[in-house]
């Protein structure tokens, strides 16, 4: 008859803040968290950090859990700072608009809150007669004030104004008739 014996694997075990150092492949049991870690060996045996690793068993969720919810507020984060730089960037972007010959228009709303104040960089053409300025526009509580700072090489017969139309702040222009139309390309960048 054959002789059976049993042996016992013996696993460290023990609060998990007294976790020792585990030899590569020792196994070591957290009595109190319920989690199972192995020992990753030494760098000479080729292991490409020391330390322990977590072996995932049913307790391990709660930390995953946490994890998820973290990741969750991460991405929430990010996605709210990728909508504000969105917002940054379209304002960033300059737009162009053609101004017709001997016309008064509206060009663009702009919303600027009360008692804040935005720039308006800008440049105009028409035929050989360039305007570079800068605008700054501010809205005291539903008056409009602004100041407009430019060169021309020659006069572009291009005067822009502002106006307020409810909560925003509308740019203008007037041209006058030179039988050419002008074009504006304008950027905003504000102030608060």
């Amino acid at each position: 008859m054959a002789v059976i014996q049993v042996s016992q694997i013996q696993v460290r075990s023990g609060y998990q803040e007294d976790l020792p150092a585990l030899a590569t492949g020792e196994f070591g049991w957290c009595v109190d968290t319920q989690r199972l870690f192995i020992g990753k060996g030494t760098l000479a045996e080729g292991a490409p950090t020391t330390g322990v690793t977590e072996i995932l068993t049913e307790y391990s969720i709660g930390l995953i859990n946490i994890g998820i919810t973290n990741l969750e507020a991460n991405v929430a984060n990010l996605a709210a700072n990728v909508a504000t730089l969105t917002s940054l960037v379209g304002n960033l972007q300059p737009q162009t608009v053609t101004l017709t010959n001997n016309t008064t228009a509206n060009i663009a709303a702009i919303t600027i809150p009360s008692t804040n104040s935005q720039i308006i960089n800008y440049n105009i053409t028409r035929n050989t007669a360039i305007r570079i300025g800068s605008i700054k526009v501010t809205n005291l509580v539903g008056n409009v004030a602004y100041d407009d700072d430019y060169s021309e090489t020659a006069v572009t017969g291009v005067t822009l104004s502002f106006g307020s139309n409810a909560n925003a702040v509308v740019l203008g222009y007037t041209t006058t008739n030179t039988g050419d139309n002008a074009t504006l390309t304008y950027v905003f960048q504000n102030l608060s």
